[in-house]
């Protein structure tokens, strides 16, 4: 079964995660924008994982075996 609330979310963690990997410490990109990538990175973590739970009216969502 898909979820296209999932899926939408597991999609922007992946491209923060690649944008994370872009800003590496050895590149001239500050650690206010990587502190940023990363606080955004882990709110996504935390709304799958409440999606996962109860995104669907309180139940959980069928995907989420699919995670």
């Amino acid at each position: 079964m898909k979820c296209q609330v999932k899926d939408e979310l597991v999609s922007q963690l992946m491209a923060l995660n690649n944008k994370l990997n872009l800003l590496s410490p050895d590149l001239v990109h500050g650690d206010e924008e990587r502190a940023e990538v990363q606080q955004r990175r882990e709110s996504l973590y935390a709304e799958i994982k409440h999606h996962r739970a109860k995104g669907h009216d309180g139940k959980p969502c069928p995907a989420a075996g699919r995670v």
